[in-house]
């Protein structure tokens, strides 16, 4: 049976062997690599094939130009997150292109995750922001990920830049990102806007 590579980036040294201690204890799983920060990870993955990653927040974001230009990573990528969240159970039927794991869940739960992107059967799930999010906010997300600033932002929209402000400092308290990168990476996850579209020339 061929066993599924796992790359491990995770800036914590003692959350990374946890989670080391968590995969050997799997059937079909082989931890191809471990770091502990961005640069030798970006290096490797331009390079290496891979099965899986999980991955830090900061490190997540300090990467953020990479899985913008390789999309098909984000498809193996799954996410560790500080903080829990009780939203997602395992009868959720939302395809998302990466799972999030949180630090504090129950290792049970997190096996549960990582099985089921083991089967190649079973729809990838994350934790869904995109439902929280008004039209309004999707669409400054949108902008944002195109390049525009704030004052852009506001004269497109008929707002003033106050209310822009405003608006973003709201999405980044429901997503829990705070970077252009990461707002740009969440977009494309989820089908905001295209790599295309990032790419090219920021709208007029």
């Amino acid at each position: 049976m061929r066993r599924s590579g796992f790359i491990l980036a995770i800036d914590s040294y003692l959350v990374r062997k946890g989670m080391v201690s968590i995969l050997n204890r799997m059937n079909g799983i082989a931890i191809l690599k471990e770091f502990g920060t961005a640069e030798p990870l970006i290096s490797y993955l331009k390079n290496q094939s891979v099965d899986f990653i999980i991955i830090s927040q900061s490190i997540f974001d300090n990467s953020a130009d990479l899985f913008i230009n390789y999309p098909g990573l984000l498809e193996k990528t799954i996410l560790l997150k500080e903080g829990h969240s009780g939203k997602e159970t395992p009868g959720d039927s939302n395809i998302q292109a990466y799972t999030s794991i949180h630090l504090m869940e129950e290792k049970e739960k997190i096996v549960w995750k990582i099985r089921g992107l083991l089967d190649q059967n079973a729809p990838k799930k994350i934790e869904v922001h995109t439902a929280e999010l008004s039209p309004r906010e999707t669409t400054i997300i949108r902008l944002v990920s195109m390049g525009l600033t704030n004052r852009q932002i506001a004269d497109k929209l008929f707002l003033s830049a106050h209310t822009v402000m405003t608006h973003r400092k709201n999405i980044s308290g429901k997503l829990g990102i705070k970077s252009v990168s990461g707002l740009t990476v969440y977009a494309i996850v989820n089908n905001i806007i295209t790599i295309e579209e990032v790419t090219s020339k920021p709208a007029q």
